[in-house]
């Protein structure tokens, strides 16, 4: 599975960071990420001036490692990850996919430190990525799962951890949106008093 990293691309990380923190307080995420996500608009001076420059950059590198054409962002985000582990929903305390066409690839941009990101392989099915034509199967798969009082973070005997991206501050992590993933949240993320600051930015874009 093709997984692009490139290491400080954004010169002025400190500006985007403040920028991003300035429009705090985020909404609760209405989906399935596990926190807060303010979404970045088309006319944002973010896009105008962050996004929009990343992704013209990366544009060719993403082409060359999917060996695909980029038909443009579909969504671009500031997230936080605020939920505490008792209060995750199923899909939020296991490996997920964000999408199964196979022409959609997630950029991850991480604006603070924090552990990163891994990749899963599903044991019982031996899948790494979900298409639409294995969704039923890998969904009855899953059926006898459960919501968990953790987010995982690493194999357990469900998922087999394939990889972990390191969460360096200004790290951008690239790879394809239907593989099984999950942010490494450890039980330290979290305290009495709130949580870690987990930032990134996280943008769609679809393939031709």
């Amino acid at each position: 599975m093709p997984v692009l990293i490139v290491d400080n691309y954004v010169a002025d990380l400190d500006s985007i960071v403040g920028r991003a923190r300035a429009l705090a307080p985020y909404p609760q995420a209405t989906g399935p990420y596990p926190g807060e996500r303010h979404f970045i608009a088309p006319g944002d001076s973010l896009m105008t001036d962050y996004i929009g420059p990343m992704l013209n950059t990366l544009a060719p590198i993403i082409s060359d490692a999917f060996d695909a054409d980029i038909l443009g962002a579909t969504s671009a985000s500031l997230s936080k990850v605020t939920t505490r582990p008792e209060r995750l929903t199923r899909f939020q305390s296991h490996p997920h996919f964000d999408d199964t066409s196979g022409k959609m690839i997630a950029i991850l941009h991480y604006l603070t430190p924090t552990m990163g990101t891994a990749l899963y392989r599903h044991r019982a099915t031996g899948l790494e990525r979900i298409t639409e034509d294995r969704l039923d199967y890998y969904l009855k798969s899953i059926e006898h799962l459960g919501a968990r009082e953790s987010y995982v973070c690493g194999s357990n005997d469900e998922y087999e951890m394939t990889a972990a991206i390191t969460g360096h501050c200004g790290r951008i992590a690239v790879y394809p949106s239907n593989a099984l993933h999950s942010g490494m949240i450890p039980p330290d993320h979290f305290t009495n008093l709130g949580c870690q600051e987990r930032l990134t930015t996280n943008v769609f874009i679809r393939l031709a």
